[in-house]
């Protein structure tokens, strides 16, 4: 959240003149700016030293004792704020809210200032080199008044010509391990074998002091998660390793991404053969929105219905299943036929009392009311909900369509050139919609952030709660290192191995659809 200048509690309305009003407004608002530019990154420590400097001079120019006191104040912000950039230049945010401090950049200095690494270099080994592996999951950025990047006295970076040498790992856009809880594995324990929902009974209703509570049961089925391994090689030529402000700026921006990217497709569209994460996509139960809305969710035959009750003093039923029915939620629509009362034979909104059970609203009660031939169809309720729906109404309604239960979508995968044509749609006057919302780099639609792949068809979406129907295990987190044989010597060059081992355990399938865009739209389209 940005600052402004209301927020440092000075109350200028009981300043009189004008003049005086008006340039303290002024000085606040760039207060305010010096504060977020800082906290973004954007300024270092000497560029903030010196704009506090020249607000503090207009200040003591103006009028010395009239603001001393506001003096004082910005000397107390100003370091304030040198203490906590330290930390905003180890820090990166996710969008979930996790802050992770990097240990990579210390790590790759550690290793180009080893011995052992020099030696390397120089080809003082007598045998093939490695070096330990370190972390690249959470890289930071390294600025003039850190580490070496201050001996550095070219003007050719490889990031930006600035005192910022190397740039933030993936400032803005998002792989699914920002969306997902990542777990840290067991070397022990290279398989993870865990309980799968296959089936649920929520039988919770009301008794007497004294009565028998229902029982409710759900079913799990065992599941064995393997490690997949992702990785690849670089070969790299000995004189690009005496680069060093090259080298590391290159890898800091072009391994991580790559292995993501690879490591994304796996967890959406892997089919499970060979080597290969069994992906959300390809798993029994992850069912498209368009087919939940455009079809019967259920249709039961005659003889499933248990009993109607009264309720409300007979201005209601209550109408129970013999079996659980755990795909009927709030919000749709039942549809009763050869009930044996023609105003029961009708499509009713669905309130659920549990898995059971459903109250049928303006449904009044007979006891004619036929329990062996009633039959009944459930639509969901978004089917044919809304007319003339755009790209944001769509996407918002598979939204809705997936929250239930304990889950909620987190993130919404598209591909680039979708989500550039909703960003570009348009009203009657030609006016931009803006159903696409930035936020420091992240873009969302309906509150909820979207990932950008060129892996998924473009109108096609996968949605999900990545966060608490999946989980991400690091077996082995993303690491580098470098190696030589004989091979290699001979062409002068070694090569750069990065690689991980992950386990993609998902719990519930059923929290997570993949399809068409189009066909949700035809779907929810008003006759």
């Amino acid at each position: 959240m940005k600052v402004k200048k209301e927020d440092f509690g000075y109350n200028l309305d009981a300043i009189q003149d004008p003049e005086q009003k008006k340039f303290m407004e002024s000085i606040l608002g760039a207060m305010a700016d010096i504060v977020n530019k800082a906290t973004e990154g954007m300024l270092t420590q000497k560029d903030v030293d010196t704009q506090f400097d020249e607000i503090n001079g207009k200040l003591k120019g103006y009028d010395a004792d009239k603001f001393d006191q506001l003096v004082k104040d910005n000397e107390q912000l100003r370091e304030m704020l040198k203490k906590s950039m330290d930390v905003i230049e180890k820090a990166h945010k996710t969008p979930n809210g996790m802050e992770m401090i990097s240990k990579f950049d210390e790590r790759l200095n550690a290793m180009f200032d080893s011995e052992k690494f020099q030696d390397f270099v120089e080809g003082r080994t007598r045998k093939s080199g490695a070096f330990d592996g370190f972390s690249l999951k959470d890289i930071v950025s390294i600025t003039a008044n850190g580490l070496d990047g201050a001996n550095y006295t070219g003007d050719n970076l490889i990031s930006r010509q600035d005192n910022r040498y190397f740039s933030k790992y993936n400032p803005a856009k998002l792989h699914m391990r920002d969306v997902v809880n990542v777990l840290q594995g067991d070397p022990e324990y290279p398989t993870y074998t865990f309980g799968q929902v296959s089936s649920v009974d929520r039988n919770i209703r009301y008794v007497t002091e004294n009565g028998e509570l229902p029982e409710s049961a759900f079913s799990l089925k065992e599941v064995t998660a393997n490690t997949a391994r992702i990785g690849t090689h670089l070969k790299v030529s000995r004189r690009m390793l005496k680069s060093r402000i090259f080298l590391r700026s290159w890898l800091l921006a072009t391994l991580p991404d790559r292995i993501y990217l690879a490591e994304d497709w796996g967890m959406l569209f892997g089919d499970g053969t060979g080597e290969n994460l069994l992906g959300v996509a390809n798993m029994t139960g992850c069912t498209p929105v368009e087919t939940i809305i455009g079809t019967a969710v259920v249709s039961l035959a005659a003889g499933t219905v248990e009993s109607f009750t009264s309720y409300n003093s007979g201005a209601d039923t209550i109408i129970e299943f013999k079996a659980a029915q755990p795909d009927i939620m709030e919000g749709m629509k039942i549809t009763l036929a050869n009930t044996g009362v023609s105003a029961a034979n009708a499509t009713f909104d669905v309130i659920k009392m549990n898995d059971r059970q459903f109250l049928l609203k303006g449904c009044a009660y007979s006891s004619s009311l036929s329990t062996a031939n009633t039959t009944s169809t459930v639509r969901h309720g978004a089917y044919q909900s809304i007319a003339y729906p755009n790209s944001a109404d769509v996407i918002n309604t598979i939204f809705a369509v997936m929250n239930y239960a304990q889950y909620s979508p987190s993130a919404i995968v598209l591909n680039p050139i979708t989500v550039n044509t909703i960003m570009a749609e348009k009203d009657t006057t030609g006016r931009n919609l803006g159903l696409v919302v930035g936020n420091n780099g992240v873009k969302y639609i309906g509150g909820i952030p979207v990932i950008e792949l060129t892996s998924i068809p473009v109108g096609k979406y996968l949605v999900g709660d990545f966060i608490n129907a999946a989980n991400l295990i690091d077996y082995t987190a993303l690491s580098v290192e470098f190696a030589e044989d004989v091979d290699t010597k001979l062409k002068n060059y070694v090569a750069v191995i990065a690689q991980e081992e992950v386990i993609f355990p998902v719990y519930m399938p059923w929290a997570f659809a993949y399809g068409s865009l189009a066909d949700v739209k035809t779907a929810i389209t008003a006759a």
